[in-house]
């Protein structure tokens, strides 16, 4: 079963763990007015159709800043996630999570029930904070980060991620001494009890979350501090920079339904105009283009477009489907096609984005239909047991969207193999998807907040196969 760290609530699915806009800037949902279509490239005499880059991306799509002015009363968050709750009194809803060392600008104190040894403040945009549950009020702002770095919102992966290397390597709470060191190493041979700086032996697959490197002044030994606060030694795991997949803006520089996105490795680019195909040469993984026809020759389908044709088995198709009923006229939505691998974002009736996606193998499927998002989150660490593989923690899954109890849209950093089923229920997206769905989508998350919940304002995901 997952557990959801930051409010301790149970998961129930998650991927497989294989391997304030300011001046001046282009707000989501505007389009850029420069060019960032992918080229066809002639490499020793034959085409090759790329996949595309950041290209500038995330200078682009910018994300709200936090400014909270040097005026005012403000709230500082000393929990690892401190609440905003929907009311002042005993048993509230949380509204929103403030991640530790973050800011918010605070109104009056209001009184209610519930904050013992405390005071209830208005919260901005909405809510109330307490100052005995999450939150330092004062009439300046805090510079204390508590050790904790600020997640980095204008990049798609928010933070630097890790795979741990080490079977049964030692988690500490702080940098252990040399000896607590090799009783920790001892210890994971199973040959003697963990020092009491040890906050765990990790054993199964670990993806950790990292802020900056510290050296042991004792020999020069180097340990990464954990976005969450704990020690791991630099030789125990091995740095995540996954190549950049991305999906498509639509509706500018002619990108258009249906879209044919090459998967699962490289594939022939191919002239079917004659008797028999002939081979001009490359689109690369993740390669895509517009389709202007899907025919079959010879009793293999293909479809074709501009730079020429890809056989329809090596591709993944995303098409525009008609808004649910229950979506109002101008809303936002998701279309999944599980049998695709798709995603498309609409706006009432017209698609603006479309991507590939990684959901869940057989036996493991999300459910079909239509929901709302319920809760969006910067990041979140969550854990589970795989039956076969056995243990697994992914430290801060960046921008997660959950739309039925457990079940959540969120990007994954651990693979690249979108256009694929591979997850245990959770919908797989790469970062840079994920992070233009999180800014896109209602309800908006207010600057400075880490996560936003059960809102009026929603967006509809439709799931259909």
């Amino acid at each position: 079963m997952l557990r959801f760290f930051s409010n301790r609530w149970s998961l129930l699915f998650l991927a497989v763990l294989i391997a304030g806009v300011s001046g001046g800037a282009v707000a989501l949902g505007e389009h850029a007015t420069s060019e960032r279509r992918q080229p066809v490239e002639v490499i020793d005499g034959r085409s090759v159709l790329q996949a595309p880059g950041l290209d500038g991306w995330n200078e682009l799509q910018r994300s709200p800043k936090n400014n909270p002015g040097k005026a005012g009363r403000f709230g500082s968050a000393f929990h690892y996630d401190s609440f905003v709750y929907d009311k002042a009194a005993s048993s509230p809803r949380v509204a929103g999570v403030v991640r530790r060392g973050s800011v918010v600008k605070v109104g009056d104190k209001v009184g209610g029930s519930g904050c013992n040894d405390g005071s209830w403040y208005k919260a901005a945009p909405f809510g109330y904070v307490c100052t005995s549950l999450g939150f330092h009020v004062s009439d300046t702002p805090s510079t204390n980060r508590y050790g904790v770095p600020p997640a980095k919102v204008s990049n798609h992966l928010p933070y630097q991620y890790s795979r741990v290397i080490t079977k049964r390597a030692p988690r500490y709470y702080r940098i252990p001494t040399v000896q607590e060191e090799k009783q920790a190493r001892r210890a994971m041979e199973k040959k003697g009890a963990t020092p009491e700086a040890v906050s765990s032996l990790m054993e199964g697959d670990y993806f950790l979350a990292l802020a900056e490197k510290e050296t042991r002044k004792a020999d020069g030994a180097v340990f990464y501090r954990t976005v969450r606060g704990r020690f791991v030694r630099e030789s125990d795991v091995e740095l995540r920079n996954p190549d950049v997949v991305r999906g498509e803006e639509l509706g500018h520089d002619g990108w258009a339904l249906p879209l044919a996105i090459v998967y699962g490795e490289d594939r022939e680019l191919l002239n079917i105009e004659g008797s028999a195909p002939r081979v001009t040469g490359t689109a690369k993984k993740h390669a895509r283009f517009v389709i202007k026809e899907e025919l079959t020759k010879g009793n293999v389908a293909y479809v074709s477009g501009t730079p020429g044709a890809v056989r329809r088995d090596q591709v993944r198709v995303a098409r525009r489907t008609k808004r649910p009923s229950d979506v109002p006229a101008n809303g936002k939505w998701i279309h999944v096609d599980l049998s695709e691998q798709t995603l498309v974002a609409y706006e009432g009736d017209d698609p603006v984005y479309a991507t590939l996606i990684s959901s869940g193998k057989e036996g493991y499927e999300p459910p079909t239909g239509l929901f709302e998002v319920e809760q969006k989150y910067i990041s979140t660490t969550m854990n589970a047991t795989d039956p076969i593989d056995g243990f697994y923690e992914v430290e801060e899954v960046p921008w997660t969207l959950y739309y039925h109890g457990g079940y959540a849209l969120h990007g994954a950093y651990w693979h690249t193999d979108f256009g694929k089923v591979r997850s245990h229920g959770c919908t797989n997206i790469a970062p840079v998807d994920a992070r233009w769905l999180y800014y896109w989508s209602e309800p908006e998350v207010p600057t400075a907040w880490h996560a936003i919940r059960f809102q009026r304002e929603t967006t509809w995901i439709h799931f259909t196969s």
